[in-house]
């Protein structure tokens, strides 16, 4: 280590993987999510961080999908190698080398990160880096264990539910091990170099093999590792409530932007902000753009169409309020249409037209 210098964060991701249990017929850290494959969120993820100097993206070395999916990606702070080996800890264990042809130092900080936990944030691995920068070891993001623990009388993992309980592990100081994982690149490959592949399941396991204590650093319930089949549908899920995608709004015209300002208010919208002639509104995960603008003809042949899950509570909201007298507006009570719909009409004080419907059950 040269005396008096700051060490440096780079990332190394593993993908060099078949995920053949996540059951797909590409490697799982291509599959979609969300629109995009699987790594892309994780090293959107890993790029906010600051602090990180560069992520070394570790590939199969017959893998020709990476340059496919991430055309011109590739740059002064995402580097890939073609050096993944048959397991994960060659896998990381080659990355490190083609870090140190790189220029990275043995004291810097290497952070391994799966691929498959894409839903890590920033500020989780911003508080790994902030706990570790300063020790000497290093350390993890990690869970204490909440849930009772089986062992599996065959030592097998299912992914069906089948088996049978062998014994109850106790859970007391047992921690879930995650990633990113952050030790110094001159104590984590010749780590891995010495340890028994058998007994290596993470880096940790082979900076403990050493003798040394890593620091365990909590991580988040989120920051799970999409695994198996299932796994993808709940990511998708989780990523839309922190990444919303691409959202579209209707401008809808106000005559007296005061009042609809308390209309909208009064029947369940949130307003986001006011900026002048203009006010954001949302409910659930819908909205639009209400504007002080008003023209006769345009407000008279503008329609809004809103789905409810509780279509009946919203209508009794209605009447208890007293909307209809409050803002002299038009509603007309939930009605089951020839289609099949039910749905109810309201109108706002500049006249524009609002088809509330009660959400239709979509078949499985």
């Amino acid at each position: 280590m040269t005396i008096g210098s700051v060490p440096r964060c780079f990332a190394l991701v593993p993908c060099a993987g078949a995920g053949r249990r996540a059951g797909s017929h590409n490697p799982k850290q291509y599959e979609p999510v969300a629109g995009r494959p699987l790594v892309a969120h994780t090293l959107a993820a890993l790029a906010g961080v600051a602090r990180i100097e560069a992520t070394l993206v570790v590939l199969a070395p017959d893998d020709e999908q990476f340059d496919d999916e991430f055309p011109g990606l590739v740059g002064d702070r995402l580097w890939t190698a073609k050096v993944g080996g048959a397991t994960r800890a060659e896998t990381v264990a080659n990355g490190l080398a083609e870090l140190k042809m790189r220029g990275v130092q043995p004291h810097d900080w290497v952070l391994v990160h799966d691929a498959a936990r894409c839903l890590i944030r920033a500020e989780w691995v911003d508080r790994l880096i902030d706990t570790c920068h300063d020790d000497e070891v290093g350390g993890l993001l990690a869970l204490p264990l909440a849930d009772t623990l089986k062992a599996d009388a065959d030592g097998d993992v299912h992914p069906e539910a089948r088996g049978r309980v062998q014994a109850t592990v106790p859970r007391d100081g047992k921690w879930a091990a995650q990633t990113p994982q952050m030790f110094r690149l001159g104590l984590l490959a010749p780590a891995l170099a010495a340890a028994d592949p058998a007994q290596i399941t993470d880096e940790a396991s082979a900076v403990e093999a050493l003798g040394h204590q890593p620091l365990l650093v909590r991580g988040d319930y989120e920051n799970f590792k999409v695994t198996w089949p299932g796994d993808f549908a709940l990511a998708e899920r989780l990523l839309a409530s922190v990444r919303p995608g691409p959202e579209m709004r209707a401008f809808v015209p106000a005559k007296d932007f005061a009042l609809s300002l308390r209309f909208y208010a009064d029947i369940g919208f949130t307003k986001e902000f006011e900026h002048g002639n203009l006010a954001g509104f949302k409910l659930g995960g819908t909205g639009f753009l209400l504007q002080d603008f008003y023209e006769p003809q345009h407000a008279a042949n503008f329609m809004m169409h809103l789905t409810l899950d509780d279509l009946d509570g919203f209508w009794r909201g209605l009447q208890q309020n007293g909307v209809a007298a409050r803002y002299g507006v038009r509603v007309e009570p939930p009605e089951e249409r020839p289609w099949g719909l039910v749905d109810m009409v309201l109108f706002d004080p500049s006249g524009v037209l609002w088809r509330i419907a009660q959400r239709m059950e979509t078949p499985a």
